[in-house]
C-alpha cells in the first residue's frame, strides 16, 4: 500500500518544479511591489511617461498575486503535496495566458523580460506537466 501511495504521489521533480515556481514568484512579486517604479523601467524599459503612477500601481497590483502565489506554492511543496500536480497544470495554463497575452491579443509597445520568461516557462512547464501525467499510475488516469 505505501508503494501505491508513493507512486501516485507528485514525483520529486515536479515538487521540486513547484518549489522553484515559488521562489519565482517571491522574487518577481517583490520586485513588482516594493521597487519605486514596479520594475518597469529599471528591468523591463518602459517609458512610464504620462501613465507613470497606473503602471506602477497595477504592476505592484501583479506582485502582490505573485506573492499570493508563491504562498500557494510552498503550501503545496511543504504542506499538501497532494496539490502538486494542480499546480503544474495552473502555473502551465497561467504561463499559456501570458505568452497569448504578450505576444498576440495585447503586446506591449516593446520586448519585456517578461514576455521570454513566459513563453520560456510554457515551454518547460508544458514538458514537465506532460512527463508528470505520463507517470501517473494507471488508476488514476481513469
Amino acid at each position: 500500500m505505501s508503494d501505491e501511495r508513493q507512486s501516485s504521489g507528485p514525483s520529486m521533480m515536479a515538487t521540486c518544479v513547484i518549489a522553484i515556481l515559488g521562489l519565482i514568484n517571491l522574487g518577481r512579486g517583490s520586485l513588482h511591489l516594493f521597487l519605486p517604479d514596479s520594475g518597469a523601467g529599471v528591468i523591463a524599459g518602459l517609458d512610464l511617461g504620462a501613465g507613470r503612477a497606473a503602471i506602477v500601481s497595477l504592476l505592484a497590483a501583479v506582485g502582490v498575486g505573485q506573492l499570493g502565489m508563491a504562498l500557494v506554492d510552498f503550501t503545496a511543496v511543504f504542506f499538501q503535496r497532494a496539490l502538486v500536480r494542480p499546480l503544474l497544470f495552473v502555473h502551465t495554463l497561467m504561463e499559456a495566458g501570458a505568452v497569448f497575452l504578450l505576444f498576440y491579443w495585447k503586446p506591449l509597445p516593446t520586448a519585456v523580460p517578461g514576455q521570454w520568461g513566459a513563453l520560456a516557462g510554457f515551454i518547460v512547464l508544458g514538458l514537465i506537466t506532460a512527463i508528470e501525467i505520463s507517470r501517473a499510475p494507471a488508476h488514476a488516469k481513469t
